[in-house]
């Protein structure tokens, strides 16, 4: 067995229930060729860093609705494992979840002992650190009892799935998959993640969707943009119907104009008919008394 364990209940705002924060010991030894994770190694693209801040505030947004007391980390360094020739191994993942929050907000780095084995890890991939994140790190994450672990790719490049999960059973890893939803229903926070790109989507055990609340912000801004642009779309409209109603109206003058001026000519060429038959028969008389 590569790690011993006993387990701290602490609550997570659910009556009768208690998330469990593993201590922990481990034999395990991490392979001298997967060096430590620094703040720029971590440091991916816009991409990566999206998808890992959503995936916190997301997190954090669940357990504030519940009252968890989470302690949800955003690459601060796991401090505790070593390698193979006795110097230490610090992982800094992606997205950290412990049954307890950080005892101070300043902190870059925690013990395992510390932390206590966390709830649940997921790694945002870079073409950089994916062969690690399914290999090594996967394996060191086991050693130390992380039940559920997930590698996610924002982009699809590098997992066509978008995502790679899996569960501790015993001391090994086996494949976590989507449930016929679509859907990855994780047992340790009790959410649902989707593989959706750029960034994770998260359901809550109720089946709320949740946001980040830049998100949410971000949602409100697009709602606000569409509102204006919608706004301004329906302003055009209405200056070119008023365009066209003087157009038509314009148009409506000129028949108007040209009808008039058609009558006008109609009755002067008939004028012109009555005078011209009306010489005529002048002419007539006028012959008839010569002739006479």
């Amino acid at each position: 067995m590569l790690w011993a364990r006993h387990e701290l209940g602490l609550d997570d705002g659910r009556r009768g229930r208690m998330a469990q924060a593993t201590r922990w010991t481990t034999t395990y030894r991490v392979p001298d060729t997967l060096l430590s994770d620094t703040e720029e190694s971590v440091v991916g693209t816009l991409w990566h860093q999206d998808a890992t801040s959503y995936l916190v505030e997301m997190l954090r947004e669940v357990a504030r609705r519940r009252g968890a007391t989470w302690g949800v980390c955003n690459q601060i360094a796991l401090q505790g494992l070593r390698h193979e020739n006795g110097t230490d191994y610090d992982p800094r993942p992606d997205v950290m979840v412990l049954a307890q929050p950080l005892p101070s907000g300043d902190m870059s780095s925690i013990t395992i002992e510390e932390a206590g084995t966390p709830l649940f890890v997921a790694e945002v991939a870079s073409r950089s650190t994916v062969g690690n994140d399914r290999g090594d790190k996967r394996q060191a994450y086991a050693a130390i009892g992380v039940p559920e672990y997930l590698v996610y790719d924002p982009d699809g490049d590098l997992i066509p799935a978008g995502l790679l999960a899996w569960r501790l059973e015993g001391a090994v890893y086996v494949p976590w998959r989507a449930e016929a939803d679509g859907w990855w229903h994780s047992r340790s926070l009790e959410v649902a993640v989707e593989a959706t790109r750029p960034v994770l989507g998260v359901r809550d055990r109720d089946g709320r969707r949740i946001l980040a609340p830049s998100a949410v912000h971000e949602h409100a801004e697009r709602l606000e943009r569409a509102r204006a642009e919608a706004e301004r779309a329906r302003m055009e409209a209405e200056r070119a119907r008023m365009e066209a109603e003087r157009a038509r109206a314009a148009a409506e003058r000129q028949r108007t104009e040209a009808e008039a001026a058609r009558v006008e000519a109609e009755a002067a060429r008939v004028e012109a008919e009555r005078q011209r038959d009306e010489l005529a028969e002048q002419v007539r008389r006028l012959r008839e008394r010569g002739g006479a």
